[in-house]
């Protein structure tokens, strides 16, 4: 889904200089009012043309997302509400943000991640893209557990949160994973489940 929006009188900062800023807002399925707060977020920061879909985090494509990028040109910005909007993982959002930078484009967020190529406190903004990638993986591990519990509903499936196994063999899934077995190694070795051994080392790693 595409919004464009004419303001009815200019900006003195569109005046001043011609630089789009270009929005992109994602949610999963069944969130349609969250994306549609992200649109509204990014019409009042002054987007004029912006970009949208439902689509989960993990999808290797987000046809809109590409079409947001194709959008940009020297000068312009990409903004987001947060990055886990955009990207999946940091080796994603790392790469984009080079590419971006290499055309003279930056990549601003409503919580105060700003990229410029020209900054001149060089350690500000290198500490402040690594912690931004930090609060990127937890909010992506965040949707994914939620967007897998929504899953669960829409099937019927049970909902208890945690799988039903013993402690003990539960200690034991996390054992095996820590010691580099892959997913389905751990399921011959203990006949447990793969969905049930999937749930059990996410919940380990969402502590």
């Amino acid at each position: 889904m595409t919004f464009q929006f004419k303001r009815k009188v200019s900006l003195l900062s569109e005046k001043t200089k011609k630089k789009k800023s270009i929005g992109y807002a994602r949610a999963i399925d069944n969130e349609i009012f969250y994306l549609e707060e992200q649109i509204q977020f990014l019409k009042d920061e002054g987007c004029n043309l912006i970009f949208s879909e439902l689509l989960s985090c993990d999808e290797e494509i987000k046809p809109e997302f590409q079409k947001a990028l194709k959008a940009l040109s020297k000068g312009d910005e990409l903004v987001v509400t947060k990055l886990d909007r955009a990207f999946s993982n940091k080796n994603e959002c790392m790469r984009v943000i080079n590419k971006l930078l290499n055309q003279d484009i930056q990549l601003r967020t409503l919580s105060g991640f700003f990229t410029n190529q020209y900054s001149t406190n060089t350690t500000s903004l290198v500490f402040n893209i690594l912690c931004e990638l930090n609060n990127l993986d937890n909010d992506c591990l965040k949707e994914r557990k939620k967007e897998n519990v929504l899953k669960r509903r829409l099937n019927g499936n049970n909902l208890g949160g945690r799988p039903k196994i013993s402690p003990l063999k539960e200690s034991l899934v996390i054992r095996l994973r820590d010691e580099g077995y892959s997913y389905r190694s751990i399921r011959a070795q203990t006949g447990i489940a793969l969905s049930t051994i999937r749930r059990v080392i996410l919940d380990v790693e969402g502590k």
